[in-house]
């Protein structure tokens, strides 16, 4: 077979192999861009609270969740981002229990699992395929091999002929297999670039530790400084109030925090994150690591300041949710997630149309 021949047919296997895949991710991808703003809409009474004077503290929040839910432990806190937006306190980990606290009274708002949301169970089912580690791995091969699919479709689509612009051009009026044909080829190259990023930033949230060497690596970047530990021999000391690590973090850092990271075990440090206006990032990746015993600053970790790898790192994230360039960005992204449902279409009705000149041409 010619190189071509062998580029055509690798296209085509690989779109038919995890076309399915790469429709089913596209399409929960498009919904989740603006999943705050869904989910502010399902579950107003929730996500929203009507503004008052002054908040209650962060330490009282916590301890109504944890007497209310004996049975879980604080995983995360999400900090309210306008004067209407309520605490989130997710349970046990990432995707298990959310609850909802009013910052201004601290009563508990309410509750719900991730998966028994509509927002939440397409989440889980665009990151993990709702299996865990195994389907996140399947998504990231599957990014592999959708930047391969995107790379043949460029070379097929590169005319012999030197007639760049009938690649661009869709012939409305043509015959039906033409024109089917024109909407796949013509889809593709204005696509292309963009599939192209979304599939490498995906693969770099599944394969992000080699990612992070690959761009390291590249741009002769030394990594993170790995996170301390908190000291376990103070552990009987009484713990300072969360409020007060959240002004040492503020002294630290002078940006917005967007998340705490609770410590889940005795050496693990107490995780304030924050975001500085500067970030495209949003939730921000800048942290403050404290002693969750003493409350002593233990790293502090700056994104405007860290190495040049860190940084384009902590892009890929915006990139593939849209995040970078505001609504205009959102829209584009939820568009591309729109893309492999058309090109899996059209290029399924070219690859059946063969199929049945093969047969008709067998039984000649």
């Amino acid at each position: 077979m010619s190189a071509r021949k062998i580029v055509f047919q690798l296209h085509l296997y690989t779109g038919l192999a995890i076309g399915l895949l790469l429709i089913l991710s596209g399409l929960t991808g498009s919904v989740l861009v603006f999943r705050e703003e869904i989910e502010a809409l399902v579950y107003p009474e929730l996500m929203n609270t009507v503004p008052r004077d002054e908040r209650v503290s962060i330490q009282m929040v916590l301890e109504t969740v944890q007497h209310a839910y004996l049975e879980n432990k604080p995983f995360f806190i999400r900090m309210p981002r306008t004067p209407e937006q309520t605490y989130l306190i997710k349970m046990n980990n990432a995707h298990d229990l959310f609850v909802y606290v009013d910052p201004y009274n601290g009563k508990i708002l309410g509750e719900h699992r991730q998966e028994d949301t509509f927002t939440g169970w397409i989440a889980l089912l665009h990151t993990e395929l709702l299996s865990g580690e195994r389907g996140e791995i399947i998504l990231g091969v599957s990014a592999l091999l959708l930047i391969g699919m995107s790379l043949t479709g460029l070379i097929l689509w590169w005319p012999r002929n030197g007639k760049f612009s009938q690649g661009f051009k869709i012939q409305w009026a043509a015959q039906w297999k033409k024109m089917n044909f024109d909407i796949h080829r013509a889809s593709g190259i204005y696509t292309v670039l963009f599939i192209l990023l979304t599939a490498f930033t995906g693969t770099s949230l599944v394969f992000n530790k080699t990612v992070v060497s690959l761009i390291n690596a590249i741009t002769h970047s030394p990594p993170r400084a790995a996170p301390p530990h908190s000291d376990p021999r103070q552990a009987r000391m009484p713990r300072p109030a969360l409020d007060m690590m959240l002004r040492q973090a503020d002294y630290m850092l002078p940006a917005t925090t967007t998340w705490i990271n609770l410590p889940q075990k005795p050496g693990a440090p107490l995780v304030v994150r924050k975001k500085f206006v500067q970030e495209f990032h949003p939730n921000g990746r800048s942290f403050v690591y404290l002693d969750q015993f003493s409350g002593k600053v233990l790293q502090v970790e700056n994104a405007l300041t860290a190495s040049l790898g860190t940084r384009i790192f902590n892009t890929l994230y915006p990139i593939h949710i849209g995040a970078i360039g505001g609504t205009p960005t959102r829209l584009l992204q939820v568009a591309i997630g729109l893309s492999p449902l058309i090109l899996f279409t059209t290029g399924g009705v070219m690859w059946w149309n063969r199929r049945k000149t093969k047969r008709y041409h067998f039984r000649l």
